[in-house]
């Protein structure tokens, strides 16, 4: 049998939006068996990932249009990561859904693939699956680093503007169901002991009769995908109860997955993550978010049965900002 011959490419298809891929280049064959993909490095760091001269780590996002998942097992546990010559290179699998043909890997590109022309090589059908070496990825990278590539701030309120920090910016507003009054809406000083500023909603919602306000914001132009998003972590107090939702506002219809909490006066810090959210049960739109999460448009905070209601420091974990294009 003649060895696997391996074709460099240099078409790299760009990122497009929010969707999960086109970053990875088009496949190598060898004779009848497809047994690699070559990458340039430079085609998987952004303009906000550009490092001059240390180690970073860079996404993968690998779909029906540039990977074929016929190829590998449902874990995808055959694939691989590896410069040219062979040398292992650590990476995680964020996901891996073949069904789906969908999947997020994260690699660590040290110093020496960051020279001008560097490829790395995505195989399969490797034998050995602890060539990923997970805990290698992030080694010795600081934790500001980690912090700046693996989350998305939404908003701090720090900056006098009701327009969110998210690389596509968009204005916070409000909004409330009919019987439900807002009395005001404001970018004001935290209080309760917290200092700096937050977003702040006065409001009138009954809780037995269903009535509600919100704050929301938009996270990109359109649908965007948060199927690897580890966390939303948000500070939150005020009276009565809310309610955490991830919003499909496109088309007819209120489809959400979301999650409530009882409020307290006092500043709470709140850690959401998607396994937490409310099962699909079709009140207020729920239909869970295994139906919501490839197609995420807004950020909600509904709240009813109190008074006032404040949210700070709302950040994304497990996502990075070209998820929010």
């Amino acid at each position: 049998m003649k060895s696997a011959r391996l074709l460099i490419v240099a078409t790299v298809l760009p990122i497009l939006g929010c969707s999960e891929g086109r970053v990875v280049g088009n496949s190598s064959e060898t004779e009848n068996t497809l047994t690699a993909q070559v990458i340039r490095v430079d085609s998987l760091l952004p303009a906000w990932n550009r490092p001059v001269a240390s180690p970073t780590v860079a996404t993968l996002r690998l779909d029906a249009s540039n990977f074929d998942f016929s190829l590998t097992d449902s874990a995808g546990s055959t694939v691989a990561l590896e410069q040219p010559n062979g040398t292992p290179i650590p990476f995680e699998k964020m996901f891996w859904d073949k069904f789906a043909a969908r999947a997020r890997l994260r690699a660590r590109i040290d110093t020496a693939l960051l020279t001008k022309g560097a490829r790395l090589v995505l195989a399969w059908n490797r034998p050995s699956a602890e060539r990923s070496a997970p805990a290698s990825v992030w080694s010795a990278l600081p934790d500001s680093q980690k912090l700046a590539l693996t989350s998305v701030q939404v908003d701090d309120f720090e900056g006098g503007s009701m327009q969110n920090l998210l690389p596509l910016p968009h204005t916070w507003y409000r909004s409330m169901s009919d019987s439900a009054k807002v009395n005001w809406f404001t970018l004001g000083s935290a209080g309760g002991g917290r200092s700096g500023n937050a977003l702040g909603i006065g409001y009138s919602a009954s809780y037995l009769t269903g009535r509600y306000a919100l704050i929301g914001t938009s996270l990109g132009s359109g649908p965007c995908s948060l199927r690897s998003l580890d966390s939303l972590v948000v500070w939150v107090r005020g009276s009565g109860t809310m309610a955490i939702a991830f919003d499909n506002l496109t088309g007819t219809g209120n489809k959400k997955a979301w999650k409530r909490y009882q409020l307290d006066t006092a500043w709470r810090r709140v850690r959401l993550r998607p396994s937490e959210l409310d099962t699909a049960d079709g009140i207020g739109g729920n239909i869970g978010w295994d139906r919501v999460r490839d197609s995420v448009t807004n950020l909600t905070f509904l709240v009813m049965g109190g008074s006032e209601f404040w949210i700070d420091d709302v950040r994304l974990h497990g996502i990075d900002r070209d998820d929010l294009h």
